[in-house]
């Protein structure tokens, strides 16, 4: 089962902001990102608890090991999908961090340089 690729498209606009305007951007991918976060979470929530109730299903089969290994194999790759979404999420937060950095750095060397 593949996350909405919908997720991975937001979370990789969120990583080139124009410069222009960077308050109102800023305000705007917060609030997508936290809106991305939220979605996160509740699907970790929602497969985790899926995934307790397969377990439980295993151990009433014969072969408890092999439904087992395949459930949480694919737990595994549903979490990693999650993780990576975070990660672009966290990454793009930085880069915002880093740029605005950049620019107050750039306006205080360029506003002492003035007479």
């Amino acid at each position: 089962m593949k996350l909405p690729a919908m997720y991975l498209t937001l979370a990789l606009a969120a990583l080139t902001p124009p410069l222009a305007a960077q308050s109102d951007t800023d305000r705007v991918l917060e609030l997508r990102e936290a809106q991305q976060r939220e979605w996160i979470e509740q699907t970790r929530a929602r497969y985790q608890a899926e995934f307790r109730k397969q377990e439980i299903a295993c151990y009433q089969r014969f072969a408890v090991n092999d439904c087992l290994q395949d459930s949480r194999r694919t737990e595994r790759e549903l979490m990693a999908d999650l993780r990576r979404q975070e990660i672009l999420i966290n990454d793009a937060q930085r880069k915002r961090r880093a740029a605005r950095q950049l620019l107050r750095t750039d306006e205080k060397l360029h506003g002492q340089g003035e007479p």
